[in-house]
């Protein structure tokens, strides 16, 4: 019987002094079965760090006094500088609806904002990890092929 990881879920935030719905999300994404890794305050660099010791799933970011514009392409490029570019990233908190469109081309999978049900919330990031392992698991796959196929050719050439 193989056993399936529980989603390893990294929840960051910008600020010290607007606490209390990182503790709601945290606290709903653990009674939905995520394993959360409470990031706490964490410049760009210091999430990515974390995300890559502790192997995670998905990456949540909460932003109240951060400009989302500046934390998020940080955050973005220093992903995929480190080889975890594709890993989802959510965001909550106050994001100015003028700068979605901005955030989902720079890789945010999906934008949450004050009030957005627990339960929404809980299942997206459900299904944003699902779909990101099912491609990680596909690429593994193709690799593992394309290696067959080197071995098989080198073998019949020698």
């Amino acid at each position: 019987m193989t056993s399936v990881r529980r989603i390893k879920f990294l929840l960051s935030r910008d600020d010290y002094y607007h606490q209390r719905g990182y503790w709601v999300i945290a606290n709903a994404l653990r009674n939905g079965g995520f394993e959360v890794i409470l990031g706490g305050i964490q410049t760009p660099s210091e999430i990515v760090e974390t995300a890559l010791q502790e192997d995670v799933d998905i990456i949540g970011y909460r932003l109240m006094d951060a400009s989302s514009k500046v934390m998020i392409p940080i955050l973005a490029a220093k992903m995929k500088a480190h080889g975890i570019g594709r890993l989802p990233i959510v965001v909550g908190g106050i994001v100015p609806e003028r700068d979605e469109k901005f955030l989902k081309e720079l890789g945010v999978r999906e934008i949450f904002h004050p009030f957005t049900p627990l339960d929404h919330i809980v299942e997206r990031c459900y299904s944003l990890t699902e779909e990101y392992r099912r491609i990680q698991e596909l690429e593994q796959e193709d690799l593992e092929h394309t290696k067959n196929v080197i071995a098989s050719d080198e073998s019949q050439g020698s």
